[in-house]
């Protein structure tokens, strides 16, 4: 039996036999594959450590983090608030992913500290993905791991939910191969199909008159068998949001699963967790960068109330706030943007109940006597 040929070689007989079978024009979309009349179907490059083709996929990676805009808030089509806060932990996250270190990000609950991690990692695009629907599959690459630690943990779930975590960001990178090789095959097959038939429909044709195919189907799917193992995984940054929530053993299957990748990390917790994790000198000496979540300043609350920002899913009159309900309201929620979030949703309903469009005073006192958030 003759040895296989090498990838190269493969690459060029995969290219040959392709543009000899397809004529028509067609576009395989999302695939990487593309077939036009005239011309060869793009194929991977030949794999050097992680391939050409990877290195596609990161140079045509959009941008995570846009640089921050000149006003003190800005407000995204599906809501979300880019406070100078978020824009600090932009930063902060960066930084960390760069020089692959852990950092300790800590704040008061409500401050936007899980929004700000989620719209980082984009983990909510991640949500609705399932392998085995391609209607599903993002049209972005990811890197960052979004995990929150469950109540109940122990040292094997932390490291079975971050696997889980990183094995979806790889089967990401590796979809794009997946799909052009189906396509590939399936040319191939047609191919070999059409010649077969040629063959037994010629008179006087022998069971022994089989045609010289190169390349073999089976060589085809060993060459991008092994394109797929070529791909590494993409992820250069871990977020651990409650990580308040994680003993001793669990906090060092975080520090083992840092020390096993070339990666950074972020931890995230309540006011405190910088002292705790200070009694683990092993995971303490690791942390490069520390960030403390404030509340929104007065400013930028006044901002948002001047632009008449609502919550998703909130509706307020279009007459706004007066100087002395936002001023109010500024003093109610002390920059908290979950209570923030809170109180506007229950001024919505106060004023369904009243049969009214003016916020006043009186309406926004009834709203924060539904809410349990002190005396004003």
């Amino acid at each position: 039996m003759s040895a296989a040929p090498s990838p190269p070689k493969l690459r060029e007989k995969l290219l040959r036999s392709a543009t000899s079978f397809v004529f028509a024009t067609a576009v395989v979309e999302n695939s990487g594959a593309f077939w036009t009349a005239g011309r060869r179907p793009s194929m991977l490059s030949s794999i050097s450590r992680r391939g050409n083709r990877l290195n596609e996929h990161e140079s045509v990676r959009p941008q995570q983090n846009p640089q921050p805009k000149s006003s003190v808030t800005e407000t995204s089509d599906d809501g979300f608030v880019e406070t100078s806060e978020h824009r600090k932990f932009v930063e902060f996250s960066d930084a960390c992913k760069a020089y692959r270190y852990i950092g300790l990000c800590y704040g008061p609950p409500g401050v936007g500290k899980t929004l700000s991690a989620r719209r980082y990692s984009r983990a909510d695009s991640l949500a609705d993905y399932d392998r085995w629907n391609e209607a599903t599959m993002p049209s972005i690459m990811f890197d960052t791991v979004m995990y929150t630690a469950e109540v109940v943990n122990t040292p094997s779930r932390v490291a079975s939910d971050l696997g889980r975590a990183r094995e979806k960001l790889t089967g990401i990178a590796v979809r794009p191969i997946e799909r052009e090789a189906r396509t590939v095959l399936e040319t191939i097959r047609l191919r070999d199909e059409a010649r077969r038939r040629e063959i037994l429909d010629r008179p006087g044709c022998s069971p022994c008159d089989r045609p010289a195919v190169d390349p073999l189907y089976f060589q085809t799917y060993q060459y991008y068998q092994a394109c797929q193992k070529e791909v590494s995984d993409p992820t250069t940054l871990i977020v651990v949001d409650e990580a308040d929530r994680l003993q001793m053993n669990s906090l060092e299957q975080v520090r083992s699963v840092f020390d096993s990748g070339d990666m950074g990390m972020i931890l995230i917790g309540m006011p405190g967790i910088e002292k705790r994790i200070a009694r683990f000198p092993q995971l303490y000496s690791r942390i490069g960068f520390v960030h403390e979540f404030r509340p929104l300043g007065t400013a930028e609350v006044q901002e948002l109330l001047e632009r008449c920002w609502t919550p998703p899913g909130v509706t307020l009159p279009d007459s706004g706030f007066t100087p002395e309900v936002a001023a109010r309201l500024v003093r109610m929620t002390g920059g908290n943007l979950r209570l923030l979030t809170r109180l506007l949703t229950q001024v919505e309903r106060v004023l369904g109940v009243n049969d009214t469009q003016v916020i006043s005073v009186e309406i926004v006192e009834a709203a924060r006597d539904s809410l349990v958030i002190g005396q004003a």
